[in-house]
């Protein structure tokens, strides 16, 4: 049985929360398969705009594909051009569904709110200047480079009685304890990516799969920005 997030008659504030903690990262498509496993049981929720009933919650097995056929465009060095990413790399992660709730808008379609903290998923995208010799992570410019996603998740956190608290390991904030899974996974299983501009190497902080190395000059994007990635 698909369980069902708790449903409230109207739409409260929105999660209140700051210092966030990031991870912007491209994975091969079987590492992020190994990351799901890593990390145990949770939930992939949407989170994007009017979400039809039923559909609030995305299997694994789902979101694995999108990001399969997302990968394989980028290594044929083509852009991913899939509808669905949109939706699917703006959800979030959560151990506890309690965490939301959805607001049931019309007869077939619902919002789902966030009001506890949870892992938030970005579609990553990141730019580098040749006026300053600088990358700069999360610019949505047209030219930007695609990369992965970028998983995130708050350090601070204020509840609906305006009370300020740390977002820390323990019943009441379930998920970061799967917050500190992925962060070891990453430490363990992915590199600081060692970008090399103009001869000049330079390892920059967003991470990259150590398995995405076989394949990653082949993105679509680094001819026209000079990249390319030395290990």
């Amino acid at each position: 049985m698909i369980p069902q997030l708790p449903l409230k008659s109207s739409p409260g504030p929105s999660l209140q929360a700051s210092k966030w903690q990031k991870i912007p990262v491209l994975l091969d498509d079987e590492e992020m398969r190994a990351l799901f496993h890593a990390l145990g049981t949770f939930w992939i929720v949407q989170v994007s705009g009017l979400i039809p009933n039923g559909q609030e919650i995305i299997p694994q097995d789902a979101f694995l594909d999108v990001y399969h056929h997302y990968l394989s465009a980028l290594k044929q060095g083509e852009t991913p051009q899939d509808p669905r990413l949109r939706a699917y790399f703006s959800s979030v992660l959560t151990v506890d569904l309690e965490a939301l709730y959805a607001v049931q808008v019309k007869p077939d379609q619902r919002l789902v709110k966030v009001e506890k903290p949870v892992i938030q998923l970005q579609a990553h995208r990141f730019d580098y200047s040749l006026a300053d010799q600088t990358f700069r992570s999360m610019v949505m410019g047209a030219d930007s480079i695609q990369w992965g996603i970028q998983f995130a998740y708050p350090h601070l956190y204020q509840d609906t009685q305006l009370h300020v608290m740390t977002v820390r390991e323990n019943e009441q904030f379930p998920n970061t304890a799967l917050f500190k899974r992925l962060q070891r996974w990453m430490r363990e299983q992915t590199i600081a990516t060692p970008f090399e501009v103009n001869g000049k190497r330079t390892n920059v902080p967003i991470r990259l799969g150590k398995q995405c190395l076989s394949w990653i000059n082949t993105h679509p994007q680094f001819v026209a920005k000079g990249l390319s990635i030395k290990v």
